[in-house]
């Protein structure tokens, strides 16, 4: 297993200083937060450097640089590959970093907590007592961030929080929000999936419901729920604390710990515990890679910060895990109401161009089902029967256009591949492609990664990641169900790169804007008479499509439907086209294999459009 880590600069152990009452010489090492976070783990998990090698590749600083030290001897043993050096043609440098590649299963991970949970799986391999840090069934941080409040906390909003309090200067009056929503979390009451498991263990009974509960004789044998919220998942100490600990660790030491304490007195007394649990060991590891002597610019205490405002929430809980609490459309409300909805379709009749979508005109399949491997067709991913058949009805539209588009040694992408129903069908297909299956569930992929050792691909690269993180160079990009505004991401890699696409929209109502993708998608668009909201009111009519055949689906209702979704996929098509795309809009062949049957076939530059 290799560990790819970002550094700024190697310093000469003369500039670089010693730890005081180290008994071995170091280096120093200028890196970035999600090294630093990272390596601490590394250090605190005791990994084997022989099982999981380090390797820093040099970037170009930042303004939040911390300078860490090593050993010589692991800094010596580590390989460095700089600017003066071009890099290897490593599918783990493909993404942002920090990365691992998992050579023996050809997998690589991005992300601050996958990278973290694959370094706790290393260790919990080697250490069976360790294993309650991956919390209950393994699934501490599992999640990704854009599904889960907790991974999200911890990946993205923790490192923008201590970025924010190592810049904090003498004029500043905030505190950035994550101290007091932590704060906020931490004085919910408990909540667990074995809850009453843990109060029997606690406090010695034996109950079994909530009424078994309340009816318990004494104060002493009822459990506390806020007490017995312990660390930040629970009653027991997880990675999560253990991520936690390192950004705060470094937001003590900038606001002082005195602070801390009168602030945000629940999480003061969280760091306290988490310290403890090991006697010290998390906190003597943070202190001996970084100490404050080699970061006195950016860890000196602040002066006279007791006057930084702290907002801390009256309820505020990272146990919520479904993205509805995130709030993305803000306090945006869509209209259903018929009448209103068929004037916004009058003002898109206005707008000058063709909308709909053409009948698929392939005749016959490019491959026979007859000839591909158990494993390779849907009936491998072990779909229920009544589901296999539409399943291949949807994967046939998908696979002709790509092997029309795909020639030897071409690199393709398989956007949010879940169990790798398209991707492995085309790997098998292509065996003079590669194709990557990206996918940021560890659970969907690794069903994907036992299909193909089992049908020995060697054309398969596995990216456990977010499409964020994904900026490789690939010449056809694939989507099938790519939820809502996945889409558009997946379409902007594959204009980032002039790849040609061919893309199956879902969950239109999913739409909002997010940094890089914005609505509408097209100039002509934007230009219209369509106000923002209206548009969205359109995507979220595109999903009241249902199957045609059943007695109880709104015929009129699902029609409306699919013009809706052949507006917003017009939208995306006419973006294409200003990039120097030739747009197909097609439907899959059998078209009720799923109500969500638009197909958007994109070819850069010259090419056969049929």
């Amino acid at each position: 297993m290799k560990l790819y880590l970002k550094y700024y600069r190697l310093l000469p152990s003369t500039e670089g200083g010693c730890v005081p009452g180290a008994q071995h010489s170091v280096r120093a090492l200028d890196v970035p937060l999600e090294s630093y976070i990272v390596l601490v783990l590394y250090r605190y998990l005791e990994l084997n450097p022989t099982d999981v090698v380090v390797h820093f590749v040099q970037c170009k600083a930042t303004t939040n640089v911390l300078r860490i030290v090593l050993p010589t001897s692991s800094v010596e043993a580590s390989a460095f590959f700089t600017d003066a050096a071009p890099l290897p043609d490593d599918p783990a440098l493909f993404c942002q970093l920090p990365s691992i590649a998992i050579e023996r299963i050809n997998t690589i991970v991005y992300g601050l907590c996958g990278i973290c949970r694959r370094l706790t799986k290393q260790h919990v391999a080697a250490t069976k007592s360790s294993a309650g840090l991956l919390g209950f069934k393994g699934n501490t941080l599992v999640a990704p961030a854009d599904a889960s409040l907790w991974t999200k906390f911890c990946e993205l909003d923790m490192v923008r929080c201590v970025e924010e309090v190592l810049k904090l200067g003498v004029k500043d009056s905030l505190l950035p929000a994550e101290i007091g929503q932590l704060e906020s979390h931490l004085v919910q009451p408990l909540k667990s999936h074995n809850i009453y498991k843990l109060i029997n263990l606690v406090n010695n009974v034996r109950i079994s419901s909530e009424e078994e509960h309340r009816k318990l004789a004494s104060a002493e044998q009822q459990f506390d729920f806020h007490a017995n919220h312990k660390f930040a998942e629970g009653y027991e100490k997880t990675l999560a604390d253990l991520m936690l600990y390192i950004c705060f660790e470094l937001v003590e030491r900038r606001l002082t710990n005195a602070l801390l304490r009168a602030k945000v007195p629940n999480l003061s007394g969280w760091m306290e515990r988490v310290a403890k649990h090991d006697e010290g060991r998390l906190h003597r590891v943070c202190n001996e890679m970084l100490p404050t002597a080699q970061n006195c610019s950016l860890l000196t205490a602040l002066t006279g910060c007791d006057a930084l405002v702290l907002e801390i929430p009256h309820e505020f809980s990272l146990y919520k895990s479904d993205t509805k609490k995130l709030n993305l459309k803000g306090d945006q409300v869509l209209t259903t109401n018929q009448a209103e909805v068929l004037e916004i379709l009058r003002k898109v009749d206005r707008i000058p161009t063709d909308i709909g979508s053409a009948v698929n005109d392939w005749a016959t399949n490019r491959f026979e089902w007859d000839t591909v491997p158990v494993e390779a067709r849907p009936e491998g991913g072990k779909l229920p029967p009544a589901r296999i058949l539409r399943k291949r009805h949807q994967l046939e539209s998908l696979v002709n256009e790509v092997m029309r588009l795909a020639t030897d040694g071409a690199i393709i992408v398989d956007f949010c591949s879940g169990t790798g129903h398209l991707g492995i069908l085309l790997a098998h297909l292509l065996p003079r492609c590669t194709v990557y299956l990206l996918e940021n569930k560890e659970e969907s992929q690794q069903r994907a990664m036992e299909r193909v050792e089992r049908l020995a691909l060697r054309n398969v690269v596995f990216f456990q990641c977010n499409l964020d993180y994904f900026t490789a160079r690939f010449d056809i990009g694939v989507s099938l169900h790519a939820c809502g505004v996945a889409t558009d991401i997946v379409l902007q890699k594959c204009f980032a790169h002039r790849a040609h696409f061919v893309s199956c929209p879902c969950c239109y109502g999913k739409l909002y804007n997010i940094e890089h993708v914005s609505y509408p998608r097209s100039r002509l668009f934007r230009e219209s008479e369509l106000a923002l909201k209206e548009y969205f009111c359109v995507a979220h009519c595109a999903d009241q499509t249902h199957d045609l055949a059943s007695d109880r689906t709104n015929v009129a209702k699902a029609h409306q439907g699919f013009y809706c979704m052949d507006v917003i996929d017009r939208d995306r098509a006419l973006r294409a086209e200003e990039l120097g795309y030739k747009v197909l809009r097609k439907r899959l062949k059998d078209e009720s294999c799923t109500p969500k049957n638009r197909l958007l076939v994109g070819i850069y530059g010259e090419g056969d459009m049929r």
